[in-house]
């Protein structure tokens, strides 16, 4: 079998499993941004530990109960992304078997190009990508930009690096244009949004705007959370944690101060006269229901004035702690009492 035919049908079994799934329902009914492995795996009773593993970044073990082990100690996208390579191994009917790694070339043994293709076209199937575009307003042409890759990397749970390679997958770029995409390190996008506040250039930073609205994003607790809204500072208005949730769980809206010009070496730069970036800090308990992001802008010295402006989003943040899954626990609960 040619590599051609082997990512032929992995495709075809992904889009296969999507379907079947209803994963799609999640992102085009609920509001949500990424297809979920985890969930994927509980429903078809295939149970999935997290934990720490010191070579391994994943394993799939085809036994009578099947079940997947992830290594929790890794980015949120790469712990998707292993679990996604994982369940290809179990849908594509392979048996059991132990991954270093779960990106693989045309050269590697069969089951695990089959595993990673299906990884790519579970998580990062076309379909997803167009309607994060819609619901963003991103053309075709705003995906050669750094920073929208990286936004759009972060919404579809995978890794920068995997979202880059998964548009020239689907057509969108070449290969030559995906390498020049990853000469732009996600740190210096980061920096580019954080300036001095970039803390650990290992967590992620998300912006959010006006158009992520309609969304429920999945960050993860200690991730960072930047707003871009219209600002009227200089006439006195002021944005602040507007519901009673926000404020209970701690949440604090703080200015960040930003580049508002291009700088020398070209790295992406966020902020403009008429936008104002903020950092949301404090809050992030990890919860099973999402937390409504409700901002208002406020004129301080009336406090009895109605809002201004008011921007409202959801954040769902995803815990990724030892043991099962919550999908998994969930699922395990269920069957003990049928």
């Amino acid at each position: 079998m040619g590599f051609r035919d082997v990512v032929l049908r992995a495709a075809q079994r992904a889009v296969e499993v999507i379907d079947e799934s209803g994963a799609m329902a999640r992102i085009e009914q609920d509001g949500y941004t990424r297809i979920d492995p985890f969930q994927i795996a509980a429903d078809s009773g295939v149970m999935v530990m997290l934990r720490p593993m010191e070579k391994l970044l994943g394993a799939f073990l085809g036994d009578e109960t099947p079940g997947i082990l992830v290594n929790v100690d890794r980015p949120a996208g790469l712990v998707h992304m292993t679990c996604a390579h994982e369940l290809g191994h179990f849908f594509m009917g392979h048996g059991s078997s132990a991954d270093e790694k779960i990106y693989y070339g045309s050269q590697a043994a069969l089951v695990e190009q089959e595993a990673d293709q299906f990884g790519y076209n579970l998580l990062v199937p076309r379909k997803l990508i167009v309607k994060i575009m819609q619901r963003k307003q991103w053309t075709k042409q705003a995906l050669f930009r750094p920073d929208i890759l990286y936004q759009l990397a972060l919404r579809m749970g995978v890794s920068y690096e995997a979202a880059a390679w998964s548009l020239s997958r689907h057509g969108v770029m070449s290969a030559d244009q995906v390498r020049e995409m990853l000469r732009t390190k996600p740190a210096m996008i980061k920096k580019a949004l954080l300036g001095d506040r970039l803390a650990d250039a290992r967590k992620e930073v998300w912006l959010l705007d006006g158009d992520d609205r309609t969304s429920i994003l999945e960050p993860r607790p200690d991730d960072q959370l930047v707003v871009r809204l219209p600002s009227r500072a200089p006439s006195g208005y002021l944005w602040e944690a507007d519901s009673e949730e926000l404020k209970a769980q701690g949440f604090q809206l703080e200015p960040l101060t930003v580049p508002s010009t291009p700088s020398a070496d070209k790295s992406p730069v966020f902020g403009g006269t008429e936008m104002m970036d903020y950092l949301l800090t404090g809050g992030r308990a990890s919860d099973s229901e999402p937390v409504n992001v409700r901002l208002s802008e406020r004129a301080p010295w009336d406090a009895s004035s109605a809002a201004a402006d008011t921007f409202s989003s959801c954040a769902k943040f995803e815990s990724l702690s030892l043991g099962l899954t919550p999908h998994s626990r969930k699922q395990l609960l269920k069957d003990g009492l049928a």
